[in-house]
């Protein structure tokens, strides 16, 4: 299992940030990028019988069933977990039918946050493909209300925000998002429509001033850790419970 720990064992919650692809510089980016104070930290890549980046429904049933297959056993060792794919994973509501603990969905938490901040929240995203995927995956979630300047395409493959230069690939996020959330759409809320986007939110707030930008995975950890102070767990009546 690709697993890094937070060293430490006082008293404080420990969070996982998932990242169910097989890709293992995406991981160590949002390393880099996620702190928090109130919790320990741990971070787990999907095994590499999971695609490299995931670019449709196939690749993310995949997926799910690879990290479950490593996750499930050792569930109880984290007090909430965050799925670091923006899409409607199916990993989020397996992990909430076997697990107690908080699961947070990176699509769902940046939506909810952003329509607090602004009246026109964007999303933008990699390939024209995953334009309309998350179309229709923040239609799924119930949340199509809160995504009013839609989701666009950056034109740009998964995993190619990993392997083309960094410059190119701030270039390219900054004028889409300006040229087709801002001026298009009217956007006053960008959200970065991919895990692998970690980092890059000041290319976007450079070209794009006064528009406040969210990081997704920074969005499900605020969220996760709130979950975690309010000492609640996932409803075992419902939908999420046993059969």
């Amino acid at each position: 299992m690709r697993l890094t720990t937070a060293e430490g064992d006082g008293d404080k919650p420990r969070v996982l940030i998932i990242n169910p692809n097989s890709i293992t510089g995406f991981t160590e980016t949002m390393r880099q990028n996620l702190q928090s104070n109130e919790v320990y930290l741990d971070f787990y890549t999907a095994p590499d019988t999971v695609p490299h980046g995931l670019n449709g429904s196939e690749d993310c049933a995949i997926s799910s069933a690879g990290c479950l297959a490593e996750l499930k056993p050792v569930l109880d060792r984290w007090d909430a977990f965050v799925v670091a794919c923006f899409s409607a994973h199916p990993l989020v509501p397996v992990l909430r039918e076997v697990t107690s603990s908080p699961v947070i969905s990176i699509l769902e938490s940046p939506l909810l946050l952003g329509s607090n901040l602004g009246g026109r929240v964007g999303i933008i995203t990699t390939s024209r493909r995953w334009e309309l995927l998350l179309s229709r995956d923040v239609a799924a979630v119930g949340l199509a209300s809160l995504n009013a300047a839609g989701v666009v395409s950056s034109g740009m493959k998964t995993s190619e925000l990993h392997d083309l230069p960094i410059e190119e690939v701030r270039r390219a996020l900054g004028e889409v998002s300006r040229d087709r959330l801002v001026k298009e759409r009217q956007a006053d809320v960008i959200v970065l429509g991919c895990a692998g986007m970690a980092g890059l939110e000041d290319a976007i707030s450079q070209a794009c001033q006064g528009v406040v930008v969210l990081d997704p995975v920074k969005c499900g950890l605020e969220m996760a850790t709130s979950l975690v102070r309010l000492k609640v767990k996932t409803s075992k009546i419902g939908i999420y419970g046993a059969i």
